[in-house]
């Protein structure tokens, strides 16, 4: 996995929670951890791929990653 803000390739050590299920009946998590390298957050949803109400937090196939823009550092 790599961290969105930093790029650093770091194995996941992710804690997920089930947020709820959406309009299909398919429950969604939200997926989180902090990058150690930068401190940042690294943040992503999922579907389960049966409606299940467990995931593997560190079975971040299929993740789709939340990336906060961030602000371009003047010189």
């Amino acid at each position: 996995m790599e961290c969105p803000t930093c790029k650093l390739q770091l194995h996941p050590n992710m804690h997920n929670t089930l947020i709820g299920k959406n309009v299909r009946n398919i429950s969604i998590f939200i997926f989180y951890q902090i990058c150690p390298e930068c401190g940042e957050p690294i943040v992503g949803i999922k579907e389960s791929p049966r409606g299940e109400l467990y995931m593997n937090p560190n079975n971040v196939e299929g993740l789709i990653f939340l990336v906060k823009e961030r602000k371009k550092r003047e010189k």
